[in-house]
């Protein structure tokens, strides 16, 4: 008991902005991994084309949400945040910023049911599922507002709380829906998912008219849309750099090869989601000290982080083997030889957008866009050119020189605004930015000669093992380092 209460002690030392961080990161890492083992139940319970229809819901959500709602809570709803001096005005935002997102998503319902007879074979869904994939859209927007809002003041325990029980409600309805029905599974399936959401979108919203007391605001819109609609190509490029490989792969060589290529990036999955949390835990409290024109502790916290990012990678490579062993049968290892490069690339996603937070920040959207844009085309490009020349597996390394390319653009966006706007203060020390980067790309290299040695490799492992358990008190300290004036500790 007294060991358990020492823990505690220390568990409440730890700064609150540090403690919201972990947490963060928890939780997503905890939604990411629940919404993984639940892959296998539902292509065990519902027939293929079932399952398939609803994997092309989710990427007719994907493409959509970007246009409806321009991805909106992540960039002018931060700016509004941060500028606001009461909660009310905070409020106010967000109320403005759902009601325009409400809008355009109504608009765009309603091109399609004018014109739904005609787009039915480009979308190649049923008309309910359209219809409810404007509604989980309509519904899932405040709680996007609320989750950002929630990471701002550092409530944790609500957001986590509010997390995990969508993730057992969505697995456990949907299991029970999809059971239930002889027909039409897929609809099941979509189905309770809309009512999780409807339930918690509907509640965040009444949460955000309580202070704001108006049921529609118009103000602001102008200036949301001149600063998010550069985005929508952004949100869009990002999309076309996840997923033209393995389009193009499956064009060009054969659906065989796409399903081999993309196990490897399915068992990426999990360090994505670290990653993201990473940067979800990180951009508001890069606001905060852009704000506070506190550069040093941004340097800081960057170094610390992208050392943390490596080594999820290099762990990630370094297992590469074991890892696909684990997830596919023999015929797929093959896949292995993409790992290095799909970890490097999370190496490399991240670094852009720490720098991309500085362009967010000071609303640079047209500079964002025209990089993410260069990034897309430069992708489709290489893979059209190199994939019949070298085979399927060179996909891996023509996206990653494309994450390089757009992490170089947003740097080079970064150091404009630097020059222009900032004074040319050091916000990030670039000469370590380069080391680790040249360290992670010889990983590669490294690792792609040693999955035919399996002591060399186990070997480089425990190298990297006992060097974390050295350093352990760094990655305390930079957990701590997240500590902001908004903490309680201060």
């Amino acid at each position: 008991m007294t060991l358990f209460k020492n823990y505690y002690q220390k568990y409440q030392s730890i700064p609150l902005a540090a403690r919201a961080a972990l947490w963060f990161m928890a939780s997503m890492i905890l939604q990411k991994s629940i919404a993984f083992i639940t892959i296998p139940i539902f292509t065990r319970i519902m027939p293929a084309t079932e399952y398939g229809i609803y994997s092309t819901y989710l990427s007719w959500l994907g493409i959509l949400s970007i246009f409806c709602t321009m991805n909106m809570e992540t960039c002018i709803y931060v700016n509004l945040y941060t500028q606001a001096d009461t909660k009310s005005q905070k409020d106010d935002a967000a109320v403005s910023l759902i009601s325009l997102t409400g809008i355009i998503t109504f608009t765009f319902f309603i091109f399609y049911l004018i014109f739904h007879r005609y787009l039915s074979d480009v979308i190649q869904m049923p008309f309910g599922l359209v219809c409810l994939l404007f509604a989980q859209i309509i519904f899932r927007t405040p709680m996007n507002f609320w989750s950002m809002q929630q990471r701002f003041e550092f409530k944790y325990v609500a957001l986590v709380i509010r997390t995990l029980l969508m993730v057992v409600l969505n697995a456990f309805l949907g299991v029970i829906f999809v059971i239930l029905s002889e027909r039409n599974q897929a609809l099941a399936r979509v189905l309770s998912v809309v009512i999780v959401q409807a339930i918690f979108g509907i509640w965040f919203y009444i949460y955000f008219l309580k202070d704001a007391k108006k049921i529609f605001l118009f103000k602001g819109w102008k200036h949301a849309l001149e600063v998010q609609l550069p985005l929508l190509p952004h949100g869009l490029s990002i999309t076309v750099l996840n997923s033209s490989d393995r389009i193009l792969i499956n064009n060009l060589v054969g659906s065989a090869e796409a399903g081999i290529y993309s196990v490897a990036y399915s068992a990426g999955y999990l360090v994505e989601a670290f990653k993201s949390s990473i940067i979800d835990a990180y951009r508001p409290w890069m606001y905060q000290k852009i704000k506070e024109k506190n550069y040093d502790s941004i340097k800081a916290m960057s170094n610390s982080l992208l050392v943390f990012v490596m080594i999820i990678s290099i762990l990630f490579s370094a297992f590469g083997p074991e890892i696909i062993k684990i997830m596919a049968p023999v015929q797929y290892q093959e896949a292995i030889y993409v790992i290095p490069p799909v970890a490097a690339s999370t190496f490399f996603t991240f670094l852009y957008n720490v720098f991309s937070v500085v362009g967010m920040y000071h609303e640079k959207t047209k500079l964002i866009m025209a990089a993410s844009v260069f990034g897309a085309i430069i992708n489709i490009i290489l893979n059209l050119v190199f994939i019949p020349i070298f085979g399927y597996l060179v996909a891996a390394y023509t996206t990653l020189i494309c994450y390089i390319l757009f992490a170089f653009a947003h740097y080079l966006i970064m150091t404009s605004i630097n020059r222009s706007i900032l004074g040319n203060v050091k916000m990030f020390d670039m000469r370590f930015i380069s080391l680790m980067s040249v360290v992670i790309l010889i990983s590669i290299v490294f690792f792609e000669l040693t999955y035919s040695n399996i002591f060399i490799r186990y070997g480089i492992i425990f190298v990297v093992v006992v060097s974390i358990y050295i350093k352990r008190d760094f990655f305390v300290r930079t957990v701590n380092v997240l500590n902001t004036k908004r903490s309680d500790g201060q």
